[in-house]
């Protein structure tokens, strides 16, 4: 059984001379205390779901299987594209956005807007956690927030904190906040109790990632970046309980789908009732694995047009630029003459022929004239990586 989150009561200092010139709104609200989370402990929890939950869970686990079976045929690497959906629809829910092309461009070059550079770290904490060792640590859910944050230049990445934050409420302080975290000294203790739990292996693993994820948002133990950090940690937990050990599925399009609801499932943990958050990631799976049976027929769809206008002999370079294309859908003769291992200028000559046949256009003639994309690609990414893209493409 899971207990509602306690609280307990902390001293509320702030320094005189910041205190006036804070509004007179805002002072009448503060007090000399307030009140901080203590998180239940999950390290014995054994999360019980309705039996018709439960057989829900159990038809996806034997979809999901088949699903990323079926990405080893595929010659090209359709989890990098879903990876890059799953990171913008991931930052979206937290009201950052940016297009497809800048994000793909924050990986080649500083010369991208700041919201790119934040989702481009999403990008990179997805591959990153996806490559740690199967056992979670708190080190690697540190690795993972580092990964996510450095990209935009900010000190704090992988770095627990060491002050009280609170959600909602004014600037000023947590009096009046929708949820205030634990306090800093609790928080390795909760991150130990996390790790405890995750580490089991009696419990149905779609209930586990959604546990672990609730009570990662509920510990809240960095500065910025938790509820990015918390969707990275589910990837991480359904690879490791072998759900999906190819495949990266866009979860956060499933949950950007009905966001409140998500929310809404948040706090209910946090009142004692895991089982919304159970449901509302396993609809967020439900609907990410028919995302991705549609996007991976649209990139089928696109691959098989490259290959059938392609007009060079078998063995050419260029033959393996659309796997490549895939994983990066902005490019530069550089950066493709150095994943394909080719010279320069068999580059810049591959690049042209890809011009030519559609596959790729270049992106202007100021600071990125030296940058090509692959509209296609972009054009499917960008549907799955909005709200509306994703409701357009489920209503199909």
């Amino acid at each position: 059984m899971l207990s509602a989150v306690g609280y307990e009561e902390l001293p509320w200092h702030i320094d005189p001379n910041e205190r006036d010139l804070i509004p007179r709104s805002a002072r009448r609200r503060m007090s000399a205390t307030y009140q901080a989370s203590i998180p239940a402990s999950i390290s014995n929890l054994s999360p019980a779901v309705p039996e018709a939950t439960s057989a829900r869970i159990d038809d996806l686990l034997m979809r999901l299987a088949r699903f990323d079976e079926a990405q080893a045929a595929r010659g090209y690497d359709l989890p990098a594209l879903l990876l890059r959906s799953e990171s913008a629809a991931s930052s979206q829910i937290e009201h950052l956005t940016s297009s497809v092309r800048d994000v793909a461009l924050a990986e080649l070059s500083n010369d991208a807007p700041a919201n790119a550079r934040i989702v481009q770290g999403n990008v990179a904490a997805m591959r990153a956690a996806l490559r740690l060792p199967s056992d979670i640590s708190i080190d690697q859910v540190k690795a993972i927030h580092r990964s996510l944050i450095e990209p935009t230049g900010a000190s704090f990445g992988g770095e627990l904190r060491d002050e009280q934050v609170w959600v909602g409420g004014t600037a000023y302080g947590p009096h009046g906040a929708l949820f205030v975290p634990p306090a800093p000294s609790r928080i390795m203790g909760c991150l130990e109790d996390l790790v405890a739990f995750v580490g089991r292996d009696d419990i149905s693993p779609i209930a586990k990632a959604a546990v672990a994820h609730a009570q990662f948002e509920t510990i809240h133990p960095f500065i910025d970046g938790n509820g990015r950090t918390g969707r990275v940690l589910l990837h991480r937990i359904l690879r490791n309980e072998g759900v999906l050990t190819r495949a990266t599925l866009p979860v956060s399009a499933g949950l950007l789908h009905d966001v409140d609801a998500y929310m809404e499932s948040i706090e209910a943990y946090q009142g004692g009732d895991y089982l919304p958050i159970v449901e509302s990631v396993l609809s967020a799976l439900e609907l990410a694995l028919v995302i991705g049976g549609r996007v991976s027929a649209l990139i089928d769809s696109v691959m098989e047009g490259w290959e059938s206008a392609i007009t060079e002999r078998a063995g050419s370079a260029i033959w393996r630029l659309p796997p490549l294309l895939a994983e990066q859908p902005v490019v530069t003769v550089a950066y493709v003459a150095e994943r394909l291992e080719i010279t320069s200028r068999a580059a810049s000559t591959l690049v042209a022929r890809a011009c030519g046949y559609g596959m790729l256009r270049p992106l202007g003639t100021r600071r990125r004239g030296d940058f090509y994309q692959s509209d296609e690609l972009i054009d499917v990414l960008e549907e799955i990586s909005s709200m509306e893209g994703v409701r357009r493409m489920l209503a199909r």
